[in-house]
């Protein structure tokens, strides 16, 4: 007789929280693609306005997915433990 339950079924990439977290992700990408430029793209003797206008939307989607990554993956490995709690047996305390 075993005393493990059996797992739910996972779902995967169509998780609820994983859809909303990267939702979530997508929607701060788009808001600091129009921020980011307006705060942080400065024009210097060697960079023209445009250029770091270019530089700062490549930093913000580069940034914006290498966290929605990060996030994703330490989501997904709770979704699936390697381990489980290990009980003890209270009938022999």
């Amino acid at each position: 007789m075993s005393v493990v339950a059996a797992a739910p079924a996972s779902l995967g990439f169509h998780a609820p929280g994983l859809i909303t977290g990267t939702i979530i992700f997508a929607v701060l990408g788009v808001v600091f693609t129009f921020v980011a430029p307006i705060l942080f793209a400065k024009e210097t003797p060697k960079i023209t306005k445009g250029e770091s206008t270019r530089l700062s939307i490549l930093l913000v989607w580069l940034t914006t997915i290498c966290m929605w990554m990060f996030w994703a993956f330490v989501y997904m490995h709770q979704m699936v433990p390697l381990m489980s709690p290990i009980r003890k047996n209270p009938l022999l305390d």
